[in-house]
């Protein structure tokens, strides 16, 4: 059959432009973040942590995150606190992810467990 359907065309569409994506040093997916961070907060004096679970939920301090929105770039993750605030996860050029929290105001660079 030489007619692509729809979603067919979407998925040849999409699909080349995530690969490029990918190929990118300061890109990620989701799935990447997966897990346990520790959170070098220096102005804390307890450990700071971020959990991220497969099933879209996660803790930010041992607060319940309210949601994890969709990815509209690659490199950038925005959480949404208990509260509303973001916390948004970016990968900078050496590697190094860090999480800028709205609502102290800073970022603050994070390590995987």
């Amino acid at each position: 059959m030489k007619h692509l359907t729809f979603l067919q065309k979407l998925m040849n569409w999409i699909k080349p432009s995530r690969v490029q994506a990918k190929s990118n040093e300061d890109s990620f997916y989701e799935s990447d973040l997966i897990g346990n961070w520790s959170v070098n907060a220096p102005k804390s004096s307890k450990n700071v942590s971020l959990e991220i679970s497969s099933e879209g939920t996660g803790k930010y301090h041992t607060q319940s995150l309210k949601s994890i929105l969709p990815q509209e770039t690659p490199g950038r993750l925005v959480l949404r606190d208990d509260f509303g605030y973001q916390l948004v996860v970016e990968k900078k050029d050496n590697e190094q992810y860090v999480l800028f929290d709205e609502l102290d105001d800073a970022t603050y660079p994070i390590e995987k467990k």
